[in-house]
Order: structure tokens, then sequence, then C-alpha cells
């Protein structure tokens, strides 16, 4: 596939379809053949979009990896609305444990541990957590929770396992373990009804 860059200047209907076709290249190749090979050149290879124009767009290769993976993350990882948090944390986390198992998840986990890319896996995992607060912040506002509940805490205390079950372990999360762990934590939480 080859894009015109002619006219990149702004966010315009050429530059939209470059940044799809350049984010679209980068998940193809890290899904294939891992993050090592969704290089700036491999990437440009792909698109037909000069290298220059990847770096000026995004900057780093590091960058354009945490923005392909984040709209990737973003369309796996749904904001269900049942009605109940329980079932809302569990359909959520339920769906970040299947993207967490994927070959492109494991060598981005893998590749971002490093102490370089600090700040970038902060960035990274802050926001796309964050999407999932408003899932607490309605169940505060059913009367579920307490007001009080410290919605960062609760998030990291039910992701934090699964990210080391399935990040640092690499073993499969076993059947009805992401209920288990909703359940500990709302159990924990002054208050909770379900």
């Amino acid at each position: 596939m080859t894009c015109d860059t002619r006219g990149m200047t702004g966010l315009g209907r050429r530059g939209v379809a470059v940044r799809e076709a350049v984010l679209a290249a980068a998940l193809d190749l890290m899904n294939s053949d891992g993050l090592a090979a969704a290089s700036v050149a491999a990437i440009a290879e792909r698109t037909g979009v000069h290298p220059t124009t990847i770096y000026r767009r995004w900057g780093t290769h590091a960058e354009l990896i945490v923005d392909a993976l984040s709209q990737q993350l973003d369309a796996a990882l749904p904001l269900p609305d049942t009605g109940s948090v329980r079932s809302d944390l569990i359909e959520f986390f339920r769906s970040l444990a299947v993207y967490l198992d994927t070959p492109v998840s494991r060598s981005f986990s893998a590749a971002i541990i490093a102490p370089q890319h600090a700040e970038i896996r902060g960035r990274f995992w802050a926001t796309r957590l964050g999407r999932a607060e408003v899932l607490l912040r309605r169940g505060i506002e059913r009367g579920e929770l307490p007001g009080d509940a410290d919605v960062e805490f609760l998030l990291d205390a039910v992701g934090g396992p699964l990210l080391w079950r399935l990040t640092l372990r690499q073993e499969a999360v076993p059947a009805g373990y992401v209920e288990r762990l909703v359940d500990l934590v709302l159990a924990g939480t002054t208050g909770f009804r379900s």
C-alpha cells in the first residue's frame, strides 16, 4: 500500500489516511512477527510513507508503537454498561485478560519493561486503565460502592494480578479467575452490595 504524503502538514484526509495506514502496518507487523519487526523502516516500506514523515508525526519509534497499541487496546476493551459494577468489571477485565494473552501484547510487554521506556509505559497503562475509572464511578453513583472509594486503587487491585500472571509469569488465566479477583476486591470495599 502506498500513501500520498503531499499536504501532510495538517490532519486533512491525506494526513488521516497516512496515520491509519502507518498504525495498521505497525499492528500487522507486530501481530505477525513481534515488536522487533515493527521498525520504522519496515513500516515505511510497507506503507510507502517516508521514514522522516513517520518521525515527524510521532517523534520516536516508541511513541508510534504506543499509539498503535493504544488504538488496538481501546478497540479490544470496550467499556461495558451492564447496570452492575461487578458485571462491568468482570467484562472489562476478561477482555483485558484476552488482550494480554495475545502475541503482540506479550511482545510489547517484554520490550516495554526496559527502564528507558518507563515514561511511555506509565502513560500507556495510566491512560488505558484510566478509561475504566468510569465503571467504578458509575458504581459509586448507583450506590454500589461508597462515595469515597479509591477508584485507582480498586483498578490496580484487580488489574495488577492479571498483569503479573499474564506478562511476568506468562501463565494463562484459568476459568473464574477474573470473577474471583473482582469479588475479592469488591468484598474488601466497605459498603459494597452486589
